[in-house]
């Protein structure tokens, strides 16, 4: 018996793009107006410079999309001079800018039907590689549970992100439907967790993996009452 429901959220309820590019811009700005002097130096070039030592340096940060931010940050301002515990204050407080921005989100048409819909029946989780606060968005109140990769320290398509929410909400793999935009996160992440997954398939893409799919949230209830026994 299905009874838990478990989204993704950016490109799967909502397009991340407005909120993360208003965002990136405040955390800038806030550099920008404390190093007045070196926001000249806050170029694209010498940011994707610092990126890819950052990674190289720890490859595994890649799933945590908040300490790799910070990260170029503090090494971004080091590389300018800053010292190493300036540079992890002031990125502190660039990164309280940028969230501060990150959860104005603006949800695609279909999603507050069908999370309205579906949260009388079922309990409504999130599991995201994003660092967006679910509940500080206009979506929060459909919501039981929120896992984001960035605080539990494992990342779709991880199983171990799966496991740890079905042992916080209280349920087992086989009551849930997971649903998301990501083939590779989302479906496969699922797959490796035993539990069905639900493709978000907007664009109609092929389906290689033969799961199941939909293009319209709206068209969601419908899959799950089937699924479930009750449509």
């Amino acid at each position: 018996m299905i009874t838990t429901l478990s989204f993704d959220l950016d490109d799967t309820l909502w397009d991340p793009r407005p909120a993360l590019v208003a965002a990136d811009k405040a955390q800038w700005l806030v550099l920008s107006e404390r190093y007045p002097q070196l926001a000249h130096q806050f170029t694209r070039e010498h940011i994707g410079g610092c990126r890819k030592q950052v990674i190289t340096d720890s490859p595994a940060i890649v799933g945590d999309v908040t300490a790799l931010r910070i990260n170029v940050m503090e090494q971004l301002l080091v590389s300018l001079g800053i010292s190493a515990s300036e540079a992890s204050e002031s990125a502190s407080v660039a990164f309280g800018a940028f969230m501060k921005r990150r959860n104005d989100v603006v949800v695609y048409t279909d999603t507050h039907p069908m999370l309205g819909e579906l949260s009388t029946s079922y309990k409504i989780i999130a599991i995201t590689n994003g660092n967006a606060d679910v509940f500080k968005t206009d979506i929060g109140r459909y919501f039981d549970l929120a896992i984001r990769a960035d605080e539990v320290g494992v990342a779709k398509p991880d199983r171990r992100i799966f496991d740890l929410t079905w042992t916080r909400i209280g349920c087992t793999p086989d009551q849930v439907v997971h649903i998301g935009d990501s083939l590779e996160n989302d479906v496969q992440g699922a797959l490796n967790a035993n539990v069905l997954p639900i493709w978000f398939n907007p664009d109609k893409d092929q389906n290689k993996m033969g799961v199941r799919e939909i293009s319209q949230l709206a068209d969601l209830p419908a899959m799950i009452h089937s699924i479930s026994g009750q449509g």
